[in-house]
């Protein structure tokens, strides 16, 4: 009698690149899934990060979220004194 045995060769999982699953397929990076799915691999990317790499990578990202942030509130305050 034949059975289904698990894959206990000792060979690691073969890495795949991403794909949505939505597409079946990888996005044009010049469209909105595209960005979403760059997004989604920057962050996997940096959960896999450890020590010292992580920390200078999590500074980066605050760095550009201060950024953002700095931008919005003055293009704020520019707007409210034309008004």
């Amino acid at each position: 009698m034949w059975t289904q045995e698990d894959d206990d060769d000792g060979e690691a999982p073969r890495r795949v690149p991403y794909v949505d699953g939505a597409w079946g397929r990888t996005a044009n990076p010049n469209t909105a899934d595209g960005e979403l799915q760059n997004l989604a691999a920057f962050g996997d990317g940096l959960a896999r990060l450890s020590g010292s790499r992580r920390t200078a990578a999590k500074v980066v990202v605050w760095l550009i979220l201060i950024g953002v942030g700095l931008t919005v509130v003055y293009g704020v305050l520019g707007i409210i004194k034309v008004w």
